[in-house]
């Protein structure tokens, strides 16, 4: 077992989805899986607003998606380890 997760976090401009894994790839895939339910969501209230939404494979055309390590057990404040 990993003592090591990856987190993956995107900001848009109303919110915040992030990812958790234990490499890059798996933490990206599930914030991504996480923004197309949120997508899918939104497109069956709205199906007007397929154009402005992107597909999940599209998005770092958008957004940024940015990478935080973190170890089980330790504390942070922030990003930054205490403990």
């Amino acid at each position: 077992m990993s003592t090591r997760f990856i987190v993956a976090e995107m900001i848009t401009h109303n919110f915040i989805f992030k990812g958790a894994g234990c490499n890059q790839k798996d933490a990206r895939a599930a914030l991504l899986k996480a923004w197309t339910t949120h997508r899918n969501d939104l497109l069956a209230q709205y199906p007007e607003r397929a154009a402005i939404l992107p597909e999940a494979d599209r998005m770092e055309e958008h957004f940024r998606i940015y990478y935080l390590e973190f170890e089980i057990d330790a504390g942070y404040r922030g990003n930054d380890r205490l403990v």
